[in-house]
């Protein structure tokens, strides 16, 4: 079966092979563009025959042993995208991994092998150069124009063979280009006697040779790499190119000394330090076919970190020094310490029978860092060199803060300057610096610093000689006057516009504080202004109090006749009782002029209220006037998390009412008996009518209210003389949670109704407009009734809002 389809497999994958092996750049092509480059070549191919050839080949063109493809002089090759660069983890050395300050380095230069190798192929549109070696497999192209016009294609053959018609077989094996091109003016001369004319200045026959297609070379690259193996790479690979093939050495193998071996001896070694360090590739070698590179494991390491521009592990040579070290490094930043050194060492093999134990710490002393770039000094196999920071004190600091134009840090300047040169610098004193003190702290050569304190006044004195002279590190502070004479304030309360704590200046009186507080209020008055004084005397006295009268126009009074204010006074000045804004009550309802109306004097009552309102109207229900008055002792009670077991026993036998509901809409009411008025109006409900009461008077509802925990709370229509009974019963009658007998009966004027109590004497009436709220009770013991809590406290809440709600007549 396998058999049978063989051909028809190999017959759909010639093609795309043929496509991939002319592009030579598959690896970096999606499947839609190999279909694009396919179909201009003359072959139709499909995404699934792309994948099957993929998964046969693979994309991955430096693996080891892998031939590459030969260069074409019409095909431009694709530089690959470099990977995301390995891990810092992968260049740690080892043998630094527990040196303290070492153990985070990384070895220097190894991570310039991470990128693809395509990166450093040899550059194909560039002339072969003078020196290149042909050898079999090479294009010659062979150009003669002029009187004689001439193009071949030549192919060195593996005998290093080319045959020129009318020429014969040449042998160009192992000549350079430009031996090659001599040698074939010499036999082509003979044959073209017009080249030889050309030669002479003549018009003739011009000769141009040059290269096609080169072969490939096959070349070894072992030892310390990451890829060891046989390599197939472009003629014109140079041993950079064999190195970035294999990955580059190992952590373990040497950048200083990489070998170069052709037919047994060592042509080349290579110091790759010269090309990361100073770009100079001038140590790299075109490779011939059959060369091997060689990675010897790397030679002697030490580690260099701190104050230098690029701390990592390096390998030194033979007879390289700490100087040179400094230089791989890129020297010394501008913070470095350079006048000691310290080096970290194991302690050699040879000298270990000296030492107890096996780290040393060696210290190098430098005078210059001239001395210290020029070192000579020889470091050891795993040394760790620090570089120190210097330790950021300063040598030429003063500081001044406070109060001057200009605080901050400024230079000490000579041996001799003085506080007043400072404050020049800082752009002299503010007006209000305190001149009797000032301070200056003083760090002493050990460290611990020094309080001294100056009089600035004569330090700022020119005839003066009480000038401290300041020191590295001093700093100066400059006090402002208010920290030793503090502002003091007054007080100003009452009519007054802008009342409030003011500053108590020097000379302040109390018209002044009046103009400063932006005047007295329309309501003010003049007289009686109160001023009251803290007393520091007699300890029993808080304060004194001073009476003053103004003149109307208060801001002319005479300075020596006006009072004079001290520290912390404080200014009261009165309402003028003759002057106050218009003040209202509001009366809504059945009168016949409804409004807002004045009070026009100090007592009106009621009564005179509703005559001003034109009197009562006919459908004026008088049994439900009541007075809305703020109760400002009235306190809302406010909904608590209580747990269950507490709000039972609360509960439990009493009746259930949302006091809440109740208590903001028939707290502030105050039942009115207009009958009481009518028959004398010195009776206790024609009351003195406050600023924002208002007064109601309802229609006749001709309903009463039932709510609460009856079997259907409702609005029953009212029947004269019908006691409570009735209306219960005509509202479902009591449930078996109702509190019987603990019935609520508010009258539409909101008064609260009172049963008479006695079997014989009948309960007085319940009015039209008044509300029946029946409470619940919790009869079942034990915690386990609180559901039912839960759900009668729910029916009370709706209640009490349809309560609310209806008694608005």
């Amino acid at each position: 079966m396998i058999r049978a389809f063989f051909p028809v497999i190999l017959s759909l994958m010639l093609p795309l092979a043929t496509v991939f092996a002319q592009t030579n750049t598959y690896g970096n092509l999606t499947p839609e563009e190999i279909q694009k480059r396919a179909a201009k070549m003359g072959y139709t191919v499909d995404t699934n025959q792309v994948k099957m050839l993929e998964q046969s080949q693979g994309t991955n063109q430096t693996t080891p042993n892998v031939a590459l493809p030969p260069s074409s002089r019409v095909v431009s090759h694709a530089i690959a995208s470099p990977p995301p660069p390995a891990a810092r983890s992968h260049y740690f050395v080892p043998a630094f991994a527990d040196r303290p300050g070492a153990d985070r380095l990384t070895a220097f230069g190894y991570n310039v092998f991470t990128y693809s190798p395509t990166t450093f192929q040899p550059a194909e549109n560039v002339p072969t150069p003078v020196n290149y070696v042909v050898g079999p497999g090479d294009e010659i192209i062979l150009s003669l124009w002029g009187e004689t016009q001439l193009v071949q294609d030549l192919v060195v053959s593996k005998n290093g063979d080319i045959y020129i018609p009318n020429v014969g077989l040449i042998n160009v094996s192992g000549l350079t280009m430009g031996q090659l091109r001599q040698k074939l003016y010499d036999r082509l001369s003979k044959v073209y006697s017009s080249l030889r004319a050309a030669s002479s200045g003549y018009a003739g026959t011009h000769l141009n040779v040059s290269t096609g297609q080169l072969r490939s070379v096959k070349i070894y690259v072992l030892g310390e790499v990451a890829k060891p193996g046989g390599y197939t790479l472009p003629a014109l690979s140079s041993a950079f190119t064999a190195l970035y093939y294999s990955g580059g050495p190992t952590i373990n193998g040497t950048l200083r000394n990489v070998e170069v071996v052709r037919n047994g001896n060592v042509v080349a070694n290579i110091d790759l330090y010269n090309y990361l360090i100073k770009g100079n590739q001038s140590d790299d070698i075109h490779l011939n076919d059959g060369d091997i590179v060689f990675v010897p494991p790397a030679g002697k390491r030490v580690a260099i970190l701190g104050s230098i521009f690029r701390p990592a592990i390096y390998e030194l040579k033979r007879g390289e020094t700490l100087g040179d070290l400094l230089k791989f490094a890129s020297g010394l930043d501008f913070n470095a310490y350079y006048q000691t050194v310290h080096i970290n060492r194991v302690v050699p093999f040879s000298e270990r029978g000296d030492y107890r134990n096996n780290i040393l710490n060696i210290d190098l002393s430098f005078k210059s860092v001239k001395a210290l770039d020029q070192s000579s000094y020889r470091l050891d196999d795993g040394d760790v060199v620090t570089v120190n920071p210097i330790n950021n004190l300063p040598a030429n600091k003063v500081t001044i803060e406070g109060d001057v134009r200009q605080p901050g840090v400024y230079e000490l300047t000579g041996n001799g300057m003085t506080v007043s040169d400072l404050i020049a610098k800082a752009d002299s004193l503010l007006p209000d610096a305190f001149l009797g003190k000032a301070t200056l702290i003083r760090t002493l050569r050990s460290g611990r610093k020094e309080f001294l304190s100056f009089d600035l006044g004569k330090a700022m004195d020119a005839n003066s000689t009480d000038d401290p002279v300041l020191g590295n590190r001093d700093s100066v502070y400059v006090f402002r006057d208010e920290e030793f004479f503090p502002t003091r304030t007054v007080t100003i309360s009452g009519e007054v516009r802008r009342p409030g704590i003011f500053p108590r200046l020097k000379g302040m009186t109390l018209t002044d504080l009046i103009v400063d507080a932006g005047g007295l209020t329309y309501f003010a008055t003049t007289k009686d202004v109160e001023i009251t004084r803290m007393d520091t005397v007699n300890s029993d006295v808080f304060a004194t109090r001073y009476i003053v009268n103004l003149p109307e126009d208060y801001w002319n009074i005479r300075r020596r006749m006006d009072f004079a204010l001290r520290d912390f006074d404080h200014v009261l000045v009165k309402a003028d009782s003759a002057k106050r804004l218009p003040e209202t009550v509001e009366i809504t309802g059945q009168v016949a002029f409804p409004g807002s109306y004045t009070i026009l004097y100090r007592g009106e009552r009621l009564a005179n209220f509703i005559t001003r309102a034109g009197g009562l109207k006919s459908s004026a229900y008088t049994e439900g006037m009541y007075l809305v008055r703020t109760n400002r002792q009235l306190r809302l009670l406010k909904a608590a998390s209580i747990p269950d077991t507490t709000f039972f026993r609360i509960y439990r036998g009493q009746p259930i009412i949302n006091r809440s509901q109740f208590d903001s809409e028939f707290g502030n009411r105050i039942p009115i008996r207009w009958g009481a008025i009518t028959r004398d109006t010195s009776s206790i409900y024609n009351l003195q009518l406050n600023p924002g009461d208002s007064l109601v008077v309802p229609k006749d509802p001709g309903t009463v209210t039932v709510a609460g925990d009856v079997g259907l709370p409702s609005t029953v229509p009212y029947r004269n003389g019908a006691g409570l009974s009735y209306y219960i019963k005509q509202a479902g009658g009591y449930t078996t949670t109702s509190a019987d007998g603990k019935e609520i009966v508010l009258l539409p004027n909101g008064a609260k109704w009172y049963s008479s109590g006695w079997f014989f004497i009948p309960d007085p009436k319940i009015l039209a407009g008044s509300v029946i709220y029946v409470p619940s009770e919790i009869k079942t013991p034990g915690v386990s009734a609180w559901p039912a809590i839960r759900d009668i406290i729910t029916v009370v809440s709706s209640a009490a809002v349809l309560i609310l709600t209806i008694s608005k007549l």
